[in-house]
């Protein structure tokens, strides 16, 4: 099942569902003007929700870090438990790599040996996650993006498309990295930065799309 069936990312969450040989069997239009139909599945309501389809594993596809954050709290206390980590089939994932709970991999990633993934984190097309890299929770990382050895980003952080970060980069809780961006230095939280080498442009940004996650202890 697919939770936030109007979200933009949710017809590619269902491509690696089906590459998976998976079925989705039905989508969550969770706006209250819906259900809107989807060529994906059928749509239902959450109030129409079963007891039986509470049951079923759930995918949430929004990509921004804070909005999917708000979806997986809301689709708890509906009464789902069962988050798949769902891994397309044509990444490579390194055997001493860790993905969390919920975490989507989507088509061409690789992930290095020792890297690890935390909850709720979407890894967007042909993304290279080197080894060693650490990636917290409600992280979205971009299509083509590029994080080196040792890197660490933090919660609620947004990568976007062919970023790079250099090695042993900390980027900051709530950033938002800017396409194409090169970060040669550590990003502090809060920040949006861009440009090669990346500077920050703006401060006091509480996440992308301006919502953010709360900022875990380290």
């Amino acid at each position: 099942m697919i939770y936030g069936s109007r979200s933009a990312y949710a017809a590619e969450v269902a491509e690696i569902v089906w590459r998976l040989g998976w079925e989705i069997l039905m989508m969550v239009d969770n706006l209250p003007d819906g259900p809107i139909a989807s060529t994906v599945a059928p749509v239902l309501r959450p109030s129409d929700l079963t007891a039986e389809q509470l049951r079923l594993p759930v995918i949430i596809p929004l990509l921004t870090p804070g909005f999917r954050l708000h979806l997986v709290e809301e689709a708890r206390a509906r009464g789902f438990t069962s988050f798949p980590t769902v891994v397309d089939p044509t990444a490579v994932v390194a055997r001493s790599a860790a993905l969390g709970e919920g975490t989507v991999v989507n088509a061409g990633v690789v992930i290095g040996a020792a890297a690890k993934l935390g909850r709720f984190v979407h890894v967007n097309r042909s993304a290279s996650i080197a080894h060693d890299v650490v990636v917290d929770d409600l992280v979205s990382i971009g299509p083509g993006s590029v994080l080196s050895g040792f890197v660490r980003v933090r919660s609620g952080a947004f990568v976007g498309s062919g970023a790079v970060a250099a090695p042993s980069v900390v980027v900051g809780p709530n950033v938002t990295v800017g396409a194409g961006s090169v970060l040669a230095r550590d990003v502090p939280g809060e920040t949006v930065v861009a440009g090669n080498p990346a500077r920050v442009i703006r401060q006091g940004v509480p996440g992308y799309n301006g919502v953010g996650v709360p900022i875990p202890e380290i």
